[in-house]
């Protein structure tokens, strides 16, 4: 499992990696044949908060955004917007009327009304919360306004194409619910209940009053750092459900007894989108030459047979194949060492003694992401450059990405839907803590065409411009496009109901059942 950041709605592509707890599945477990017994979740990495304000981290957002509290609109699996808590109607470009749903109550029984939503966009927006989110809705919002207890309405600056995407936004409540959590006020709305949190652990507890109570009255999230633990766990059936957590190389595994008796795999296309990213402000490389060189050095191709078993398919771009804004005639860059060998003669680059120039690679401690690391470290050698693998817990490396402290990095966007997010990932502009521009990539023809796309309302000109920026971007190279993933879930044949989301999240979790006892 590599890291990833949640995108989609500007989610945030990507959480601390704790010790795996000692408690076992039979001391949470309730008496055997319960239909009330907890559903075990394997966790790959733990989340860094679970604030709704602040969570960005793939896990953290699917625990806070999608379990505990409930957004404003939300993604369907057609990757289409439509109402959450809110139902909206566009009375002009720039002006927006919503209706809250009725009959929702908050954890601590508190009704959910419009003033609610307005107060969790004005937090969202309040500089001094200092939200990931905030940048984008206090650029686009003029302004809020409560008419009464289920209307609200929201005028913009201008008419963003994707404004609603942005609106994929947890509802807190204006009265502070004083249900204290390590992470804060967690008085959320959604169809779990914050219980505890301990090393390697958080439980959630069904909602009773969730218009759609949950099919589990109790979920308890494990995070397993090491791989071999986790494929341990499986075969000792002490975890029920995981979604991208194993290696693509283990899978095979569950296709034949004794675990193919335990559990079933439900595998369908993702949005993730696993990339090399680099620091443009680097010396070496701002050079295009240089990023150009290491696009054909890494051989993508041989990383996806090995290490993705054909589960996997090359990236041109972030968007995913078959997007309407992604240029189809775009190929991927070929492994070509020669090609880049003359590229870094060309830069003024030579190789003397077997070797051009040093370069640092981050990454977290997964044992797949040190993998794909040393995979690219042996090619980048065989062209003359020697590459520096370092490896951190998550929330020092995904602390330093955030701050631009790399040469080189890997991660995964997942959830990406609508090109916006792409404004927010390449515009000048949008360098951290603004945006995620965080390689520092600046090109004044992307930035026009973003800055056009964002605001065209007519759906062939929007995807043109967006097509344009692709093309741009992918001769540019502020990254390098490895693959998109499928989602993979290895799910108990005890269990029901369970769907996969597009974006690998925990958006069907609710709706999970034991089939028998």
């Amino acid at each position: 499992m590599f890291p990833v950041e949640p995108a989609y709605r500007l989610l945030v592509c990507l959480t601390a990696l704790c010790a795996v707890s000692a408690v076992s599945l039979e001391t949470e477990a309730a008496p055997s044949g319960s239909r009330e017994r907890p559903l075990v979740v394997m966790l790959g990495s733990e989340p860094a908060t679970l604030d709704p304000l602040l969570a960005t981290d793939a896990n953290g957002v699917r625990i806070s955004h999608q379990l505990i509290f409930e957004t404003l609109v939300r993604l369907d699996d057609n990757l289409e917007i439509v109402p959450g808590l809110a139902r909206w109607q566009r009375l002009t470009p720039t002006h927006y009327r919503f209706r809250v749903t009725g009959g929702v109550r908050f954890h601590n029984g508190a009704a959910l009304t419009a003033e609610d939503a307005v107060y969790t966009l004005r937090r969202f927006m309040a500089p001094e919360v200092a939200s990931p989110y905030g940048g984008a809705l206090r650029e686009k919002i003029a302004a809020v306004q409560v008419l009464d207890d289920a209307t609200f309405e929201v005028r913009l600056n201008a008419p963003y194409a994707a404004f609603l995407s942005d609106l994929i936004l947890p509802v807190v409540s204006s009265q502070q619910g004083a249900i204290p959590t390590p992470w804060g006020d967690l008085n959320g709305s959604g169809p779990f209940r914050f219980e505890s949190r301990e090393v390697g652990k958080i439980v959630l507890v069904r909602n009773p009053d969730y218009r759609a109570p949950a099919g589990v009255a109790r979920v308890v999230l494990k995070v397993v750092k090491d791989e071999s633990t986790r494929l341990l766990k499986f075969r000792k059936g002490d975890v029920h459900l995981g979604i991208n957590v194993l290696p693509l190389d283990k899978l095979v595994r569950f296709q034949r007894p004794p675990l193919k008796r335990k559990y079933r795999i439900l595998e369908a296309p993702g949005l993730s989108y696993q990339y090399l990213g680099f620091n443009l402000a680097d010396p070496v490389l701002s050079k295009h030459a240089v990023r150009k060189a290491l696009a054909h050095a890494i051989n993508v191709e041989a990383l996806i047979e090995h290490r993705q078993k054909g589960h996997s398919t090359r990236a041109t771009g972030l968007l995913a194949p078959g997007s309407p804004y992604a240029d189809p005639a775009l190929q991927p860059i070929p492994y070509d060492p020669q090609r880049a060998r003359r590229l870094l003669d060309e830069a003024g680059f030579p190789q003397r003694d077997g070797r051009r120039f040093s370069l640092t690679y981050k990454t977290s401690t997964d044992r797949s992401a040190v993998i794909q690391a040393r995979i690219i470290q042996s090619d980048l050698r065989g062209v003359g450059i020697e590459l520096e693998v370092r490896s951190y817990e998550w929330a020092t490396f995904y602390h330093d990405i955030r701050k631009g402290n790399f040469q080189l990095y890997s991660l995964r966007w997942i959830g990406v839907s609508d090109p916006a997010f792409l404004y927010e990932l390449l515009h000048s502009r949008r360098t951290p803590p603004l945006g995620r521009n965080r390689g520092g990539y600046a090109s004044p023809v992307v930035d026009a065409l973003l800055e056009r796309a964002r605001l065209e309302p007519d759906v062939a000109k929007r995807r043109d411009l967006y097509r344009q920026v692709h093309r741009r971007v992918y001769a540019d190279l502020p990254y390098l496009s490895l693959w998109h993933n499928n989602n993979v879930a290895i799910v108990s044949r005890a269990l029901e109901g369970m769907r996969l989301h597009p974006s690998g999240g925990f958006e069907h979790l609710a709706a999970v059942r034991w089939s028998r006892p």
